[in-house]
């Protein structure tokens, strides 16, 4: 099931307008999107926000934004725990996806090699035991001005045995 375009839908936009995104804002959607279903309620994540401020962290990494929000997924020693970890952590970024779209705040959820360089996540604050599971560039686009207001409804279907 697809619920965002990644190029065309207003949760993505291509370019973000330079508007200070809050950090009371995000800590706001976060405390909300953390009742992603985990089992054992175990909370294996952790947040790295950089703004405009500490944004040139982010140079040469990923595309501009006017913040960006590095998730941290805990890295168990246990095989199981660990994949169910990281589908927790995808299913909490899918709820501030959600949260952030009714804030009119894009998110792009992006994915890059350089996350898997120990060396250049320790300089952002990644501890040994973690891992970054995205990099969430967040900002107000054009289209959210523009009035696009609506999610397709999804179009679900399924196979008979």
């Amino acid at each position: 099931m697809k619920l965002f375009d990644l190029e065309e839908d207003m949760d993505n936009p291509s370019e973000f307008l330079d508007r200070p995104v809050s950090q009371a804002l995000i800590l706001e959607l976060l405390n909300h999107a953390v009742w992603a279903p985990n089992d054992g309620l175990r909370e294996p994540w952790r947040f790295i926000f950089a703004d405009n401020r500490n944004g040139k962290l982010m140079q040469g990494l990923q595309e501009h934004a006017p913040a960006y929000l590095l998730v941290l997924v805990k890295e168990e020693a246990d095989h199981h725990k660990r994949e169910e970890d990281f589908a927790a952590v995808f299913c909490l970024i899918q709820n501030f996806r959600l949260l952030a779209y009714e804030q009119r705040l894009g998110v792009r959820c992006t994915l890059h090699d350089w996350m898997y360089d120990r060396s250049r996540a320790e300089t952002l604050g990644v501890r040994s035991n973690e891992r970054i599971a995205a990099v969430l560039e967040l900002g107000y686009g054009t289209e959210q001005l523009e009035g696009k207001s609506e999610i397709a409804e999804p179009q679900l279907q399924f196979e008979l045995l």
